[in-house]
């Protein structure tokens, strides 16, 4: 089980399941080769993306915002389990949520989309 800290709120204690073998080679179809070099995060000189427990996240997550290798980045931090930092603008809460969606059944490309696409993207306007 896994307690998730978050400053001025309750612990929360869930249990994240474990991605399959197969789950985790579908994630790594989503993953552009070379991803690392062309991240919006490649020349940060700080640790924002890896912040101190009770520390804000959001410096790093605004920052993945319109980065064009984001997808890719999460579904790396997936696919290899990453348990710590924000990556593809997600926080280790927020890839544990993902993570239950996928073992219960989202598809994968959903789970992604779901992330990494900015919400006005999600939505068509009613014509």
């Amino acid at each position: 089980m896994k307690v998730h800290e978050i400053p001025g709120q309750l612990e929360l204690v869930f249990e994240t399941p474990t991605l399959t073998l197969d789950q985790r080679a579908e994630i790594s179809a989503y993953i552009v080769s070379g991803w690392q070099g062309m991240g919006e995060c490649r020349s940060v000189a700080d640790d924002s993306c890896f912040p101190e427990p009770g520390q804000a996240t959001s410096a790093a997550v605004d920052r993945c915002g319109f980065c064009p290798v984001r997808r890719s980045c999460l579904a790396s931090a997936l696919a290899n389990d990453e348990e710590f930092g924000v990556w593809g603008g997600t926080t280790e809460v927020q890839r544990d949520v993902i993570r239950t969606d996928i073992a219960a059944g989202v598809p994968i490309v959903d789970a992604l989309d779901r992330s990494t696409l900015l919400p006005e993207l999600l939505w068509r306007q009613a014509s």
